[in-house]
């Protein structure tokens, strides 16, 4: 693998918003924010803002608000205020359905209160999953980031025997990898793509997971645990994925 090179001052924006074409343009640009503070607060700021938006966005509702709807609820009438004028007048003929009537606007203003209720719960809870969604995915922005700007992150991009190509940037130093791929073919129903570590002697071998496609490119893929000597590679196995490969590695890439 051969050391990043190359630097750029105009690409904070694009780098921020993951616009940038090709994974060498963006391994290139980690390693020039390595080196430049200017970069790396502008990009620093462009995330925040893009982040805080995406809270605001996901933000919960008070914790009153449900206790607060719900005593409305309780205190809003089901059939119109009584008329104070109608003591004064003839009373009208009485009707039979009218005891019939309130009691089915009671019955839905409960049925009402209740979906209310049910809705602000999982309303709750959706946006609980969420906030914890994002948690995560930042802190695995924050672990593959770190790998591309580190001082010894070394980058190779080769082509596969089938069409597209895969790229890895290692950082010794953390034992992690970034896999990144463009190109790959889209497989017929009933194959996967499944991504494998295996030790530089053969007698470790342990599943990273599946590879899922987007527009024939795949978003960044953190690896962890990886020696120095460590093989990457990808297998094309059946749905699910395989506790070991029935295949030989289409690509295979020391770390």
């Amino acid at each position: 693998m051969a050391p990043l090179r190359g630097n750029q001052h105009t690409l904070t924006g694009v780098y921020a918003l993951d616009a940038l074409d090709t994974d060498a343009e963006v391994a290139r640009f980690e390693r020039h924010m390595a080196r430049c503070q200017s970069c790396t607060s502008e990009v620093r700021g462009f995330r925040e803002t893009a982040t805080q938006l995406g809270m605001a966005a996901s933000s919960q509702p008070p914790p009153t608000l449900r206790a607060t709807v719900m005593d409305e609820v309780a205190r809003t009438r089901q059939l119109p205020a009584p008329d104070d004028g109608a003591r004064h007048r003839r009373p009208a003929p009485r009707l039979t359905w009218l005891p019939r009537l309130a009691m089915a606007g009671a019955a839905i203003g409960l049925a009402a209160a209740i979906t209310l209720g049910v809705l602000l719960v999982n309303t709750q809870n959706e946006l609980s999953q969420t906030r914890h969604q994002l948690a995560q995915s930042q802190t695995e922005l924050a672990a593959i980031n770190a790998v591309r700007t580190a001082s010894d992150a070394i980058l190779l991009t080769k082509a596969t025997p089938i069409g597209g190509t895969v790229t890895v940037v290692a950082s010794a130093s953390r034992h992690q990898i970034v896999v990144t791929a463009r190109g790959l073919p889209v497989l017929r129903a009933g194959k996967v793509y499944q991504l494998w570590l295996i030790g530089s002697n053969g007698n470790k071998i342990r599943s990273e997971g599946l590879l899922t496609l987007h527009n024939g490119r795949t978003g960044p893929v953190l690896i962890s645990g990886v020696l120095r000597g460590d093989i990457f590679g990808i297998t094309v196995e059946p749905p699910g994925g395989t506790v070991q490969p029935t295949v030989k590695p289409f690509i295979a890439i020391r770390a």
